[in-house]
Parts: structure tokens; C-alpha cells; sequence
């Protein structure tokens, strides 16, 4: 089974829904200086995560727009091709066609000879947990393998991850807790169908598709929010203290260097890992805000 990430990376395309104003407009959208702020978090943080992988048998498919700047394409190309190596391919495409077609037309052209793939959705700043795609992979399996008469796909949701909210030069961790987040959701489903997870609403998947939401003590993902976030900016006022930041490296190794670089301190010394836990998590009352030392 193919296990394909599919990322929009400053790629112009009228889309239902909520959207940013730099969105709307390509001048806005391709301004120099917010490209490199997106560069930023999309190399820190996305490819970095991907980079950590347990499980490397996965590709990248990034879909940026043609009309983007040509240096920008080049570095957009160059940066993932340095983390990835050949497991990343980057299509430029053009506004007229919506993203579930682009990313169709590239799993149907290349990975189609294998008859099940999983697509992942992951936005350009946001990271998945190292083990993820280890894990992903036999949830996945078994929704291809145990689905119920009649059904044709299935959907994989990982309901825990954390929240990194970057602001007023400082970064800080909630935990976050959401069925259905866009942020690594899944779909099991043939390679060559016209199933995928774009173009329709994310919270809307467990009540429309058959869905498998999994809670778990561990994180698996990453939501980024700082000024440049193309989806609104909303967080749990459940904050990860300083003393539980050893814990969260253990499955986020990026926030070791991310954490020294905006709080000005490097965190406590990395523990030993526990293994994952998969059953649901205890509710904690919340912990302080995390600050510079």
C-alpha cells in the first residue's frame, strides 16, 4: 500500500470556505517576504517531521502553483528534494483545476500499480509525531482489510496532537484534542479511485464517511499558528508546562531546535522513550504557559 502526504504549498485556487486574504489574491500571496515565512515553517517543520520518520516507506506529493515566482520554484524543489530525496515530487499546477485533481492525476500516474493507497492531508507548517506513519500504516491496513459489506473506503482520523502557537517571538505548546483534524487525516481507498479528502469539509468527514477516530496519552501531530496561518487561529487553553517538554520531544524531535531558537533556551534533557500509548487520554487540568528560562 502506497502511503502518499498530500500538501498544498502557496498554490491559488478559488476554494469554498473560509480563507486567508492572502489566499484571495496571488500578490499577496506570492509577496516575497511571506514566502520565505512559509518556507520557514514548511522546511522547520513539515519536512523536518517527515524527515524524522520511523517508517520511511512513504511519499511526499506537493502541489504549489505555476504562476509562483521561478526562484521560488526552484527553492520550493530544491528544499524538498535535500529532505526527501526522491520521495518528494513537487507539481506546479495551474488555478483553473482544484487540488483533489492535480492530486489525483499524480496518484493515478504514478502509483497506481498498487491496487490500495492511503492519502494523508499535511499542511505546509504543520508536523506529524515520528512514529506516525508507522502507525498510520496498520490502522491502515486494517481498514482496507476489515471494512464492512458495501464500503469502499475508509477514513483514519488521530484525534490527539498539540497545538504550537508562535507569537510575540515566542513559542508556546497546548495540547489540542479534535476528531476529524485536518492535520494528518486519512483515506484508505483504492489507487485509482476518485475518493480524496480535498475540496470537502474536514469535520464533516466522520458523519458523511465511514471513519475510524483514534485517541490516544501520546501526540501525533503539530498544528502551527502564527501570523501567516491560512485557516483561522483557534487553541485549547491547555498549555504544555516546561517539565513535560522532555516527553513531547520524545515524538517531536524538530522542537528541540525550535524551542531554543524562539524561547532562547534548550530544553531539559531527553528521557528515554516510552512506547505509544493508544487508549484515551486522562483529561489534566492545565499546566502554565511555557516561557523562556
Amino acid at each position: 500500500m502506497h502511503m502518499i502526504y498530500q500538501t498544498r504549498y502557496s498554490f491559488f485556487h478559488p476554494s469554498p470556505g473560509w480563507r486567508s486574504e492572502a489566499s484571495k489574491e496571488k500578490k499577496a500571496l506570492f509577496d516575497s517576504k511571506r514566502l520565505a515565512r512559509r518556507e520557514y515553517f514548511f522546511e522547520k517543520v513539515t519536512l523536518r517531521s517527515l524527515a524524522d520518520q520511523t517508517d520511511q516507506d512513504f511519499v511526499l506529493n506537493v502541489l504549489a502553483s505555476e504562476d509562483m515566482p521561478k526562484k521560488y520554484k526552484t527553492r520550493l524543489t530544491d528544499l524538498c528534494k535535500d529532505s526527501l530525496g526522491e520521495r518528494a515530487h513537487v507539481i506546479f499546477g495551474a488555478a483553473e483545476a482544484p487540488p483533489r485533481v492535480h492530486f489525483r492525476n499524480y496518484r493515478w500516474e504514478y502509483h497506481a500499480k498498487d491496487p490500495w493507497s492511503c492519502q494523508i492531508v499535511l499542511d505546509d507548517d504543520d508536523a506529524l509525531a515520528m512514529d506516525f506513519n508507522e502507525k498510520l500504516k496498520v490502522e491502515a491496513f486494517g481498514v482496507k482489510n476489515m471494512r464492512a459489506r458495501g464500503e469502499k473506503f475508509g477514513c483514519i482520523s488521530f484525534a490527539n496532537g498539540l497545538t504550537a502557537l508562535f507569537r510575540d517571538g515566542k513559542l508556546e505548546l497546548h495540547r489540542l484534542t479534535k476528531p476529524a483534524i485536518n492535520l494528518g487525516l486519512a483515506i484508505v481507498a483504492p489507487s485509482k479511485t476518485k475518493y480524496n479528502l480535498f475540496d470537502i469539509s474536514h469535520n464533516n468527514v466522520p458523519r458523511d464517511r465511514p471513519t475510524r477516530v483514534i485517541y490516544s496519552q501520546s501526540p501525533y501531530y503539530i498544528r502551527s499558528l502564527h501570523d501567516d496561518n491560512d485557516s483561522r487561529g483557534r487553541y485549547q487553553d491547555d498549555a504544555v508546562s516546561a517539565e513535560e517538554l522532555d516527553g513531547m520531544i520524545q515524538y517531536f524531535p524538530l522542537l528541540k531546535d525550535l524551542i531554543a531558537e524562539w524561547n532562547g533556551a534548550e530544553p531539559a534533557p531527553i528521557k528515554p522513550a516510552a512506547a505509544p500509548r493508544t487508549k484515551t487520554a486522562t483529561r489534566k487540568k492545565p499546566a502554565k504557559t511555557l516561557t523562556a528560562e
